[in-house]
């Protein structure tokens, strides 16, 4: 998914359910440590990721954050 900057913040839940990583592909429970990232703020179409996932791209600099590209303008 392309967008100008994401939201980023960690989640974790009882919730009994599984999520594919944007990422990577692969499976994470909701139980787990994950994040969720959202294109330009729009939790409508956020994503679960894994944290190492996530810490991977924002390396490569494929999640930059609003503040970021803020100040990039």
């Amino acid at each position: 998914m392309e967008a100008r900057w994401w939201t980023l913040r960690p989640a974790q839940s009882l919730k009994p359910a599984s999520y594919v990583c944007p990422f990577c592909d692969g499976m994470l429970h909701a139980t787990s440590e994950h994040a969720l990232v959202a294109p330009e703020g729009d939790v409508s179409k956020r994503r679960h990721a894994h944290p190492e996932c996530v810490v991977d791209a924002r390396k490569h600099g494929r999640l930059t954050t609003e503040d970021e590209w803020r100040a990039r303008r």
